[in-house]
């Protein structure tokens, strides 16, 4: 920023923090700097930051160099001063997050501020810059050639605006809260993958302090419970049985093992499944070392039993498998069976209907009455009586089936369920092809119970009105037009 002018000023303080860029220098008003040199500084700057220049001299002379001045009267402020006249010069840009972007002006000094700072103060600090962004962050370095990134956090050259995001921070901080409790996650929002160098440089200023908060918040989101109070790391492992740990935030060093086992448990799978089996192990480990030597022999036991465990679910697994598909073959041929179990009532009814019919007449055949006297006023009475009872049987039979499939469906859901634990829920509904089998069939058994239904309550309707039409006293009949007409006909 100053480089074309550093062989015009003197005295170049430089200071960088947060929000706030300062920088102070000198010039001679004899040989002063050209408005097009300041005003190149302006430029420079981008639009999300505010810049203002303020000159002033020992006599207190002052001038506001802003976007918005002009050149003539920049002229004037300096034609005005004597020769011998030292012009003093404070620059000042307030920074904002805007995009996704932070201007680092002197990366040395930016560097420095957040160093010093205790570590509960650098959490707070890097939280913030990470909630203003948006699951990122670019550092624009307008001093510094040297690059490095971690997974969400991007120090590059303010003229390379591009950064590839391949990691979803916030599904990430998500996983986090279901598997494990961060007492103060709400007030530091980070993650270890935020501090987690992918590309360095030697030298950089920023590896340890990175690692340390790496180290850190992967021991809290590897604990089932913890905190960060008074300068302490409290964690509560809770394995086989429960055990607590507490260690001085400063005493704590970069463990790279923290961070693979961190990394395991909520890059794929079952977070949850994978903390338990890895707490159980640690809890082991623990009765022994101290967890902040948690070494590569530990995460090789997790790996290990988390294989076993793998193998243990793919055999129940596979036995899901099997009951589904016995199950579903099962529902296929019971439902099959209670589809067609109406249709069989309605031909033992239909059966047993024809039979008295037959009786009645078989009766009639052997008697003395003559042939065309058959359905006398008792014949028909009691046809309609079995009739009725056959209406009595239809619904019956009918609730009886309903019944019958409502239980094949709820030991279907039951099924379902007991594997909830086992499975996800895309797994579940794969294996149960989406409840595409259960659907045709409910279909196919409602068409079948409504087809035979009808079949079966029109056979009745028509026999009933056979009856009362070949009847030498029908009783419906009559009753109808005494309704309608007043007639005592069929009844006298």
């Amino acid at each position: 920023m100053f480089e074309e002018i550093n062989n015009k000023i003197s005295d170049l303080v430089e200071k960088d923090s947060r929000k706030i860029y300062e920088v102070s220098f000198s010039f001679p008003a004899a040989i002063p700097l050209e408005f097009q040199e300041l005003f190149d500084i302006i430029q420079s700057v981008p639009s999300r930051d505010d810049i203002r220049i303020y000159l002033f001299t020992e006599n207190d002379e002052r001038f506001t160099f802003k976007k918005s001045t002009t050149e003539a009267e920049y002229n004037s402020f300096i034609g005005e001063l004597l020769q011998d006249e030292q012009i003093f010069v404070k620059l000042e840009i307030n920074k904002e997050i805007q995009n996704g972007h932070f201007s680092v002006y002197c990366f040395e000094q930016f560097a420095e501020d957040l160093i010093r700072l205790p570590i509960e103060e650098a959490l707070n600090a890097f939280s913030l810059i990470l909630n203003e962004s948006e699951g990122y962050i670019v550092f624009d370095l307008f001093d510094n050639r040297n690059i490095f990134f971690t997974k969400t956090m991007f120090f590059i050259g303010a003229n390379n605006q591009e950064v590839n995001i391949d990691f979803d921070r916030e599904q990430r901080l998500q996983e986090c809260r279901e598997t494990s409790y961060f007492y103060n996650q709400d007030h530091y929002e980070l993650l270890p993958d935020d501090f987690k160098i992918i590309l360095g440089y030697e030298g950089n200023p920023f590896v340890e302090l990175f690692q340390k908060i790496e180290t850190i918040l992967s021991l809290c989101m590897l604990a089932s419970n913890s905190s960060i109070l008074k300068g302490n790391l409290k964690l509560q492992i809770m394995g086989q049985r429960s055990v607590e740990h507490t260690y001085d935030l400063k005493d704590i060093e970069g463990n790279p093992i923290l961070y693979k086992v961190y990394d395991w448990i909520y890059s794929g799978g079952s977070s949850i499944d994978k903390a338990l089996i890895a707490r159980n192990i640690i809890y082991l480990h623990c009765k022994y070392e101290s967890l902040l030597r948690l070494d590569s022999k530990i995460l090789a036991a997790i790996l290990s039993n988390y294989n076993l465990y793998l193998k243990e679910n793919v055999t129940q697994y596979l036995e899901l498998k099997n009951k589904v598909a016995d199950f579903i073959s099962g529902i296929v041929s019971k439902t099959g069976e209670y589809a067609t179990e109406l249709l069989d009532k309605f031909k033992t009814n239909l059966i047993a209907i024809f039979g008295f019919l037959f009786t009645v007449i078989i009766a009639n055949i052997v008697s003395d009455q003559p042939l065309d006297n058959i359905f006398t006023r008792d014949i028909t009475a009691i046809l309609e009586l079995v009739l009725a009872g056959s209406v009595v049987y239809l619904i019956i039979s009918f609730k009886q089936s309903q019944y019958q499939m409502k239980k094949v469906y709820d030991s279907y859901e039951e099924l379902k369920k007991s594997y909830d634990q086992i499975l996800t829920d895309d797994d579940i509904k794969e294996s149960f092809q989406d409840d595409k089998i259960i659907m045709d069939m409910k279909k196919t058994v409602s068409q079948s119970q409504k087809l035979y239904l009808f079949i079966w309550m029109g056979f009745l309707v028509i026999l009933l009105v056979s009856v009362e039409c070949i009847s030498e006293n029908p009783i419906i009949f009559s009753f109808i037009k005494m309704i309608i007409f007043g007639e005592r006909g069929g009844f006298e």
